[in-house]
């Protein structure tokens, strides 16, 4: 019996399209209509009009662009709908029972089928193993490749938590708390430097009357009060960074929490009383930095009445622009942490006095007796503001002021030493 063939596809000329076909099962272009036609019986039916020969499509249809033809081994095109088709010859076999057993399912578009074997790749080696896998194994061996290396980590960071919790960590924590006792010693042995400084600013306003020696003796107190603080401050950034490394200890070293917490009990109270140190000599460099330049604007002063007390209006003048810079410094200074409010209020008043005498000068030499009258009233009342209680400071303020402070960091020293 002679086999089927169809009526060649008019762009590419397969004859093995099925009856009744709307698309070519090789180029998937639409196929025309079958044509009616007529023949007696006996006699073969020829091909329907309208057909051509192969490759070339009739007239009465649009002309589509000439298909080149599918890649060797291709049948047909995917994603189009339709089902595949193998070449001439091939027959599949249908039936209830699925596809046959002996060939692997089809992988999605886009990856390769995969196929029993006895290879596998694994970290990217390939290994050979003795019995036959299955496809669907293969198929998943880079997923489970990834899931073993999530795994992998996963025990690794296990074992650095562990080796980090029962092992380094212990041993920083041991580390620290013999570098905290040290840091403590270091600043006991700083005790006797720094309660000579304290000792010292009780008594930073008694000076000579010699205004050179004065200034002589309050660079000396100012260079004793920095280095005592220099020390201080060392020692509290010292102690106080340890205690917040020995803090963020307590958390990761539980075997060693109780040694933990008492070298920072121990650093706590040192601080405690470096901060009172630290008070004290900040208070005394500032009362430094005013006295200082009060001192030196009271001098100028000094010369300034001397000139008008002899009518000397030139003299008088002369002192008045490097007394107004030093009391201008003076009062710059006097708002400072550890200043009293009493010598703060002082200079400002005779820096009324110096303005006022200036002023006192001009009327003198423009002889103006109303401006005179104004400006000695003036200088009077800056006089007396200067000598009441309100501006008058006590000569043992450093002593009450000082003293608690440094019974405070002397009572920190001992507790450092003796261990508790």
């Amino acid at each position: 019996m002679q086999a089927y063939q169809s009526p060649p596809c008019p762009y590419c000329g397969i004859t093995w399209n099925q009856p009744g076909a709307q698309a070519c099962a090789n180029c998937r272009n639409p196929l025309p209509p079958p044509q009616p036609s007529y023949a007696p019986p006996g006699y073969a039916q020829g091909p329907p009009q309208g057909y051509g020969a192969p490759n070339y499509p009739p007239q009465n249809y649009p002309q589509p662009p000439q298909y080149p033809g599918a890649p060797p081994g291709y049948p047909g095109q995917p994603g189009q709908g339709y089902p595949g088709y193998g070449p001439p010859g091939y027959q599949q076999q249908p039936g209830p029972y699925g596809p046959d057993p002996g060939y692997g399912a089809y992988a999605p578009p886009g990856q390769p089928a995969a196929r029993a074997g006895t290879t596998v790749r694994l970290f990217g080696q390939t290994f050979t193993v003795p019995v036959v896998l299955p496809p669907a194994l293969l198929r998943y061996q880079e997923r489970m490749v990834k899931g073993v290396a999530r795994l992998a980590i996963g025990v690794v960071v296990v074992l650095v938590l562990l080796v980090l919790f029962f092992g380094v960590c212990p041993a920083v924590a041991s580390s620290q708390i013999s570098t905290a006792t040290q840091s403590l010693k270091t600043a006991a042995s700083h005790q006797v430097a720094i309660d000579g400084a304290l000792t010292q600013a009780f008594t930073l306003r008694t000076s000579p009357s010699d205004p050179n020696a004065a200034k002589a003796q309050f660079d000396k107190l100012a260079k004793s009060f920095n280095d005592g603080l220099s020390l201080v401050k060392s020692d509290e950034a010292a102690m106080t960074s340890l205690d917040q490394r020995l803090s963020f200890l307590q958390l990761l070293a539980p075997s060693k929490r109780d040694g933990l917490a008492a070298a920072r009990y121990r650093l706590n109270r040192g601080i405690a009383g470096l901060k009172q140190a630290d008070q004290a000599l900040t208070g005394a460099i500032n009362e430094v930095k005013v006295i200082q330049p009060y001192n030196d604007a009271r001098s100028d002063y000094g010369k300034i009445s001397a000139a008008l007390a002899k009518r000397d209006l030139v003299g008088a003048g002369a002192p008045y622009p490097d007394a107004q810079q030093k009391i201008e410094l003076a009062i710059s200074y006097s708002h400072a942490a550890g200043v009293p409010a009493q010598l703060a209020k002082q200079v400002t008043s005779f820096g009324d006095v110096l303005v006022n005498t200036e002023s006192l000068v001009q009327a003198t030499q423009a002889k103006d007796a109303a401006g005179i009258k104004k400006s000695t009233d003036a200088v009077n009342a800056a006089l007396k503001a200067m000598s009441s209680p309100d501006e008058t400071l006590p000569a043992d303020y450093e002593t009450k002021t000082f003293t608690p402070m440094q019974k405070a960091y002397d009572a920190a020293m001992k507790a450092i030493k003796s261990g508790s």
